[in-house]
């Protein structure tokens, strides 16, 4: 065999053994799972690779969304930089699962407009914004004054399943306040919420540590279409709480759920935006005669007949006391009086009385009269029907001129107690400055040399209910400063203990019961004079959200009725 044949057959042995041994490599159990195994390190490894990718993005967004929510970020408006770094960070959060539950509070962190990277912010005074937002193109330019690109402070958004609400905490100089703006939920689809905006309303803190109500001057219901909006959420992380959203103008958010974090805020809706929401949403309507006799029905203790302060008497006033005292048994009757009732008291002013010190009772308030008249005859079981009288601030001296020159005798008879809270009974003394700046205009002279003290006892059980909440000073804190001017001016000495209107040693009858309730009782719960701010001119008067009055410490006096 020649040499050149002899290869060529050595050639053909070494394929023909090549093609064994890749035929026993591939039916070999051992060996197939070795080869396998290369190629499932190889797939595992690129997967190994995309998770920690994928981890370390998420470790980052955290880092830098924690950064932000912390507590030490005092910075507002965003820089490039910033506003890079935030978008990094939204990308990195995991994507949210399907229909989050995104139920509850949520603070928003910051915003981002759209396209921020390229300089392009929404500014309110900016005419290119106004122009984007005009042409539908862009979000509201009055959003920036409050977000814009912007870290934020004191924004919550608070979602369930009917409502989509936004409150704002502010000061502005000696201003604090809430501002409350609310929306109704239209839909949901996947992780996209659709909203309505549909009103909203300031909470402004005033005296005493309540709050009013002023209503947000912007007319959504004429906005149309425009009053709606969508937030779709596109990243959370649910160790953190940070969530990212994206609005219906392009704007991006970021959150981080109120539960989740450590700065020991509540993760409920506080209780002054939950009384507020509720008083914004509903009409105050004065008790009808049906309604007052279907709450009366079956309540067998003393009848009760309420004389409101200066300007009560209005729709929405005394409506929880009132419910209180029917707990306990009693019915109660109001002495309804309107607005336009208590205008018709200036006629009195363009008289020489007022201007000589001399009113009467029962010739400047024939309208109060009138309307205690009515709340007596409301009682059922005629003459026979005893009843109490419970006045508050000067509806305390008019309920005594009441039962001294209009009640009847019968009916003075029928009344078996009598009530007053913070009632400012006595007149500045004659030898003090402000003697001849009488408030009353001889009103209150007039009802005290006739009826003085606890004039019908014992006939009547006389009780006077006063507060030394408030202490009269003359300096920056508004509770004090008016308490001083207001002590002043009734009795001729403001730095007395009062209940921030009427000061103590004024509220007391003599023979009368007296009881003063103080802070001395452990739990820290002043009481005001009232829960309402008198609104002379308007229907009803304006609610002071979170101030303790004496219905508060009821149980200390209720008993007397």
């Amino acid at each position: 065999m020649t040499t050149a044949s002899m290869t060529v057959v050595i050639a053909a042995l070494l394929l023909l053994l090549l093609q064994k041994c890749d035929s026993l490599l591939s039916n070999h159990p051992t060996w197939t799972i070795t080869r396998n195994s290369h190629n499932n390190k190889q797939a595992i490894s690129s997967s190994s690779i995309k998770e920690q990718e994928a981890s370390a993005a998420i470790q980052q967004s955290r880092s830098i969304l924690s950064k932000l929510a912390s507590l030490e970020s005092t910075q507002t408006k965003l820089d490039l930089d910033q506003i890079k770094e935030y978008n990094i960070a939204i990308d990195g959060l995991p994507d949210p699962p399907p229909s989050l539950d995104v139920e509850g509070g949520w603070s928003l962190l910051a915003t981002i407009s759209p396209n921020a990277e390229e300089g392009n912010t929404v500014d309110f005074f900016d005419l290119e914004s106004w122009k984007n937002y005009i042409a539908g193109s862009g979000p509201s330019p009055f959003q920036s004054l409050v977000t814009g690109s912007s870290r934020v402070q004191g924004l919550t958004q608070w979602l369930t399943p009917q409502d989509f609400d936004n409150l704002v905490e502010f000061n502005v100089g000696p201003i604090s306040g809430k501002l409350v703006i609310k929306a109704s939920l239209e839909k949901i689809e996947n992780n996209r919420r659709t909203f309505r905006f549909r009103g909203g309303f300031f909470l402004l803190q005033t005296v005493w540590g309540g709050s009013i109500i002023l209503p947000y001057p912007v007319p959504f219901a004429l906005l149309g279409d425009r009053a709606l909006g969508w937030l779709d959420t596109i990243g959370y992380d649910e160790e953190t709480g940070f969530r990212a959203a994206l609005g219906n103008k392009g704007t991006r958010f970021i959150f981080q759920s109120k539960e989740k974090q450590s700065s020991g805020s509540s993760s409920t809706l506080s209780s002054d935006v939950v009384t507020a929401s509720e008083l914004y949403t509903s009409d105050a309507q004065q008790e009808t005669d049906e309604e007052e006799r279907e709450r009366n029905q079956g309540l067998t203790k003393r009848a009760v007949v309420i004389c409101p302060q200066q300007f009560g008497g209005k729709p929405g006033d005394y409506t929880s006391l009132m419910s209180d005292i029917r707990n306990r048994g009693h019915p109660v009757y109001l002495a309804r009086i309107s607005a336009l009732d208590w205008l018709s008291i200036t006629k009195s002013v363009f008289t020489k009385e007022y201007f000589a010190g001399e009113l009467e009772p029962s010739k400047t308030l024939g309208f109060y009269m009138d309307a205690i008249d009515k709340a007596v005859q409301r009682i059922p079981g005629g003459e026979e029907t005893e009843f109490a009288i419970l006045s508050h601030s000067i509806g305390g001296w008019i309920a005594r001129a009441w039962l001294g020159e209009v009640a009847s005798e019968q009916t003075r008879q029928r009344c078996k107690a009598y009530v007053s809270l913070g009632t400012p009974h006595a007149a500045p003394p004659p030898e003090s400055i402000v003697s001849k700046a009488d408030q009353t205009r001889g009103l209150l002279k007039y009802i005290n040399d006739r009826w003085p003290g606890a004039y019908f006892s014992p006939s009547i059980q006389y009780t006077c209910v006063a507060s030394s909440a408030v202490t009269g000073k003359v300096g920056l804190d508004l509770d004090n400063l008016l308490a001083f001017a207001s002590y002043f001016a009734l009795i001729g000495q403001g730095d007395v203990d009062g209940d921030g209107i009427t000061p103590v040693g004024g509220a007391l009858l003599d023979g009368a019961k007296s009881i003063v309730l103080d802070n001395n009782n452990g739990d820290n719960n002043p009481i005001y004079h009232a829960d309402v701010l008198p609104n002379p001119l308007g229907g009803t008067n304006a609610k002071l959200i979170g101030t303790p009055w004496y219905a508060d410490r009821m149980e200390e006096w209720v008993d007397a009725l």
